[in-house]
């Protein structure tokens, strides 16, 4: 897939040097779904993939298609581990003791709260054993563009969200497409809500980074607002602008990383920074 995502607009930006930015996806209009394109898609062949889903550098769910810990031959399972202990959580059924199975949600299923099903558990959660032997694993059959629905749970705070992944009938291999979490605490989402389905020609071309305690941006459209956010939503600041080029003077916040939604002809889109 070709989206305007952190992978895809990161290689474009090296061009401009060496930029203190931290780019972790695209948002929706109301700037609170980050969304990050997996591109190319991540395919695992007797591997794992470690999923940051917030961006905050701590790996919060290893995709398993290993036979790390389960004592099966690579390439034979499809597992995810929550790598935080049980702080972490995967939408599913729990079938007795450790026996866990995350659900394949198709696209617009609600991802929040109000679900029941919300297993946290060290060990790992089994999406399709060896051709689904345990029966009720949820992902059999063949699963194209299916979902497991997340929440991360940061200082308290409970940040749901999802991933986009293929698995065979005989989980021979997993392939990772894309995921995303609403940045803001306790609220929800659906599954492939975040997904833009727009390429990089339908934005205005931008560049933007981080000096001098400022947030730079310049662009070939006129740049109407940048309003930041703290990764659980928290509006930190909010400047309107006109012309193609301004800054937001970030003195004041804390070292971390902000999403900034940048406003740009009427268009919105949203990066992720980083304030040293």
């Amino acid at each position: 897939m070709k989206k305007i995502t952190s992978k895809n607009l990161g290689k474009k930006l090296a061009s401009y040097g060496a930029l203190t930015v931290a780019i972790a996806g695209v948002s929706d209009a109301t700037g609170q779904i980050q969304y990050t394109d997996v591109d190319p898609d991540e395919t695992l062949t007797g591997t794992r993939f470690m999923l940051d889903l917030n961006g905050d550098a701590i790996v919060d769910y290893e995709i398993s298609n290993d036979g790390v810990l389960s004592g099966a031959t690579p390439g034979t399972t499809a597992r995810i581990y929550t790598s935080t202990g049980n702080a972490n959580s995967v939408l599913g059924m729990n079938a007795g003791g450790n026996y866990n199975y995350p659900f394949a949600l198709s696209e617009g299923s609600p991802i929040d709260g109000a679900e029941a099903d919300w297993i946290a558990n060290a060990n790992y959660q089994t999406l399709n054993w060896q051709g689904c032997a345990y029966t009720n694993s949820q992902w059999c059959d063949g699963q194209v563009d299916k979902y497991a629905a997340l929440r991360v749970n940061v200082d308290g705070d409970q940040l749901y969200g999802w991933v986009r992944m293929d698995i065979p009938a005989d989980a021979s291999s997993i392939t990772i497409k894309d995921y995303a979490f609403n940045t803001v605490a306790g609220e929800g989402l659906e599954a492939g809500e975040g997904v833009l389905g727009l390429n990089d020609n339908d934005f205005a071309p931008l560049v933007y980074f981080v000096a001098d305690s400022k947030l730079n941006v310049s662009t070939q459209g006129n740049l109407e607002n940048i309003t930041l956010y703290s990764l659980t939503g928290q509006q930190v600041s909010n400047k309107n602008l006109s012309g193609n080029d301004g800054a937001v003077d970030i003195s004041s916040l804390a070292a971390g990383m902000y999403v900034a939604n940048i406003t740009v002809d009427g268009v919105q889109r949203s990066i992720k920074i980083v304030k040293k």
